[in-house]
């Protein structure tokens, strides 16, 4: 188990999932039921990985699905993806041996703020992420499930700076937040860290926008200050899994528009949750290069296994001091 912030009490809980808006306008979730029909590929991912060592089953092709909730809503699963530009990996096994020296010099950098201060970052994601500085989009990750990786990004920006990212816990059964022939629940997490001495810490915000899978979405506590699954049960193969799969539920909250802006207020979100390396991860792409990330932490909520979809914020005033 991770270090776990402060539980809401049962005083705060204003409203529980159900559709539309609870007491003090809370989104309240919509609900979906089994698998996205609806599926297309994500633009810019190869169709499959060129090493054939690498035989992870189900992954590639990579796919995005879209259904309707309960209340007739339309959502993407995992989750919508900025088919921008692709930021090189600085590990990456489908390239040979998974080192790639030359990370630093098949950089480009995003300008942002033509008189901003040039920040180099390495960011690694279980399994994906999508960065944007000042609310300007700078890159995506180039795989976004297995096998894992690591990635670089450069971008020029001014202070106050505010670092926006989509992490998404991939998934090969689109919808109900669950991979491979065997329905297993994968886990999740994000660490990044910038030349700037900034990097992700327990003071980053942090909220999910996409529960599953869920036998029982009611077991999510939806409050003004966030939403937070930790109290649903957390097992590899949920009950829906091991009776029909068609059966598993999916709650989805929608994203603000402007949730990448300055502007955007934050200031309801829950703190991100630090997550302890060994448990979000083993892999070379990220065990061989703890160098390059600093003292930046592991963070995401205080559900690894089913917050599929979580965005983080955070604004930098100035260099990190140590």
């Amino acid at each position: 188990m991770g270090f776990i912030g402060s539980s809401f009490t049962d005083g705060s809980l204003e409203a529980r999932q159900g559709g539309g808006r609870g007491a003090a306008g809370v989104d309240r979730g919509s609900v979906t039921t089994g698998e996205a029909t609806d599926i297309r590929l994500v633009n810019g991912v190869p169709p499959k990985c060129p090493n054939p060592a690498m035989v992870q089953p189900d992954v590639f092709p990579i796919r995005v699905g879209t259904y309707a909730s309960d209340d007739g809503k339309k959502w993407v699963v995992p989750g919508p993806v900025n088919e921008g530009a692709v930021a090189p990996d600085v590990y990456d096994i489908c390239i040979g041996t998974g080192d790639n020296p030359n990370h630093l010099s098949q950089l480009q950098t995003v300008v942002i703020d033509k008189d901003g201060v040039e920040i180099t970052g390495y960011i690694h994601a279980d399994n994906y992420f999508e960065l944007y500085v000042n609310g300007q989009y700078v890159a995506r990750d180039s795989i976004p499930m297995t096998p894992f990786n690591s990635s670089v990004v450069r971008f020029r920006a001014k202070y106050p700076m505010t670092y926006a990212i989509k992490g998404i816990d991939w998934e090969t059964h689109n919808g109900v937040g669950m991979e491979y022939a065997s329905y297993a629940v994968g886990d999740a997490g994000i660490i990044a860290y910038f030349s700037d001495g900034n990097g992700t810490h327990a003071d980053w915000k942090a909220d999910v926008f996409y529960i599953a899978p869920l036998d029982d979405p009611a077991c999510v506590r939806v409050t003004p200050a966030g939403r937070d699954s930790a109290f649903c049960q957390q097992a590899r193969r949920p009950v829906c899994a091991e009776k029909d799969p068609k059966t598993c539920k999916a709650l989805h909250f929608e994203i603000p528009s402007d949730w990448t802006s300055p502007k955007f207020n934050d200031s309801r979100w829950p703190n991100a949750v630090i997550w302890r390396p060994v448990e979000v991860t083993d892999q070379p792409s990220y065990v061989n290069y703890t160098k390059l990330f600093g003292d930046a932490e592991f963070l995401w909520t205080r559900n690894l296994r089913l917050d599929n979809l979580v965005l983080f914020r955070y604004t930098a005033t100035g260099p990190r001091k140590k």
